[in-house]
């Protein structure tokens, strides 16, 4: 994964260039250090003492997330 200093490269420009707003908002959190230390976090949550339903919801929720039913 590239790290949170590389999002400014000429690289990354041309591989975002023709993302739509549901594909650039998935790169964003890609790229969001708070986002990827809380989802660590979520990641967990089969093991035991991990967060249950209620916080995987309201991380969800937290970061803008919407699943399809």
């Amino acid at each position: 994964m590239p790290t949170a200093s590389d999002w400014r490269s000429q690289a990354i420009a041309e591989q975002t260039a023709d993302l739509d707003y549901a594909d650039f908002a998935q790169e964003f959190l890609r790229y969001n250090a708070d986002y990827r230390r809380e989802y660590d976090d979520m990641a967990c949550a089969r093991t035991p003492g991990a967060p249950g339903d209620a916080d995987c919801t309201a991380f969800a929720r937290r970061w803008g997330l919407v699943f399809p039913f």
